[in-house]
Order: structure tokens, then C-alpha cells, then sequence
């Protein structure tokens, strides 16, 4: 397959000019606290904006409208297509925005308004799996700085997490196990270093975090970073935008 160049794509898309890239990545979380804990307390994020109860018509119909159809359409309930019920004010909504310098982290909570324990309470639907191998299931990416040993920081992520209480963050081997035992006691070989082409100098580990989540951490180096910024450059250029690339 031919890699996509931006070189030869020189004509403006229909709405690049009007954005300034991705604003923020949101994912809903079972438990508020622990996703805290862990953004900010581990990796560093900062708490931009937050706020608890929303509720009402208009959030309701701007979040669910077209969910509530689909609904409507199969004759399922909305709770069946994990519609809560904000029109009427039995469910709320939580939200937390968390700043880590290039973009912003969402984090999303549905609780009924009357339990106890107001954003800290579980979330009122069950979570499903985070596997990206279903359609529309999303991860969250982190960009690890160059000098830094992924090895010793996917141990460094589990000793942090594991000593605040977030048992679940777990990070993927790169080797065979046949058992959760056989995980626990398997080599830390977990980055995988070595991409060919224009994926020359990518690095990746994968992990659960604290509530089930995908997350990725990055190294982008060589080649690959290459390319990275000569994409970049391309969209500064065609959307008359200015970003950078991060240093180290």
C-alpha cells in the first residue's frame, strides 16, 4: 500500500481552515475518583474545568438525541443504547476536564441524582470493553518523552498506581502467557521498538488503566517524528494554524 503523502495533497480540505486541531479526547468513567487519582496524582494532568449535577432538556437532547432514536427505532429502551435520563433530571451528569499541555482529557460521569456520594457514586451503566478490537472503541495515546526508558516507565506506571490503590493498571507483555500468574511472574518485556518504513523509530506500550481503560504510551523518534512534523507543517500551512512539536 502506498503511504498517504501530504506533499501531493496541496489543496485545502472543506473545514481545516476553521479548526485549531483536537481540542480534547473524553472518555466516560465508572469511577470518578479513581480516574482522577490517576490522571492527575500519576500522570500529571492538571484539573482545567469541572463541575457536577447537569441536567435537563437541552443537555439531554444535545448529548442523546440521535441515541434515543436509534432507541426508538429498534424498540429498545434508552437505557438499552446507555441513554440515561437527564431531560428529566433523575440521572446527572459530572465532568471534569483535565489539561496535560498539547490537549485536554474528558472525563465523563452519569450517576441518578438522588444517591449518595453525589460524583463520587458509580456510574449508572455498566462499562463495556475497552478492546480496540470492536468498532468505535477508543484508547487514549500519551506522548513519552525521547530519553526516557519505556521499560522503566511501564514498571514505574504500576508501582505508582498500585501503591495509590489502582490495583487494575496492569501493562501488556509482548511474549506469550497462558495465565494471569503466568503474567505476574513473566519478564518486563513490554515495548515494542523495532517498525519498519515510515514507522522507523515508534515505540509503544499498551495498558489497562484504573477503570478498564485502553492507554497507549508513545515514543515517536527518527523517522517516524520525520514524518510527524512534516504532517504538521502541511496542516499549519493549509489551515493557517501554527503548531509545534514538542522538544525532548
Amino acid at each position: 500500500m502506498e503511504f498517504y503523502s501530504p506533499d501531493t495533497n496541496e489543496t485545502p480540505s472543506a473545514l481545516g481552515h476553521m479548526l485549531q486541531g483536537i481540542q480534547h479526547f473524553g472518555m466516560t468513567t465508572p469511577d470518578l475518583q479513581k480516574s482522577l487519582t490517576f490522571y492527575i496524582d500519576i500522570l500529571g494532568g492538571r484539573l482545567a474545568v469541572g463541575g457536577d449535577g447537569f441536567f435537563g432538556s437541552e443537555m439531554h437532547n444535545l448529548l442523546f438525541q440521535l441515541d434515543e432514536m436509534r432507541s426508538k427505532d429498534s424498540n429498545d429502551s434508552p437505557e438499552d443504547f446507555g441513554v440515561p435520563d437527564l431531560r428529566s433530571g433523575k440521572d446527572n451528569l459530572d465532568v471534569r476536564f483535565i489539561q496535560f499541555g498539547n490537549t485536554n482529557l474528558e472525563l465523563l460521569h452519569f450517576r441518578t441524582a438522588e444517591c449518595e456520594g453525589g460524583p463520587y457514586a458509580p456510574n449508572i451503566f455498566k462499562s463495556l470493553s475497552s478492546c480496540v478490537g470492536f468498532g468505535n472503541a477508543p484508547h487514549l495515546s500519551f506522548h513519552v518523552k525521547s530519553d526516557i526508558d519505556m521499560t522503566e516507565f511501564a514498571n514505574k506506571l504500576v508501582e505508582e498506581s498500585h501503591k495509590r490503590g489502582l490495583t487494575e493498571v496492569a501493562v501488556n507483555r509482548k511474549i506469550d502467557v497462558d495465565s494471569r500468574e503466568d503474567l505476574a511472574n513473566a519478564p518486563t518485556s513490554y515495548a515494542m521498538t523495532e517498525f519498519p518504513g515510515s514507522f522507523e523509530g515508534w515505540a509503544l506500550i499498551y495498558a489497562k488503566g484504573p477503570n478498564g481503560e485502553q492507554l497507549e504510551f508513545n515514543q515517536v523518534r527518527s523517522v517516524c517524528k520525520e514524518n510527524f512534523k512534516k504532517a504538521m507543517e502541511q496542516y499549519n500551512k493549509l489551515n493557517n494554524t501554527s503548531h509545534t512539536w514538542p522538544e525532548g
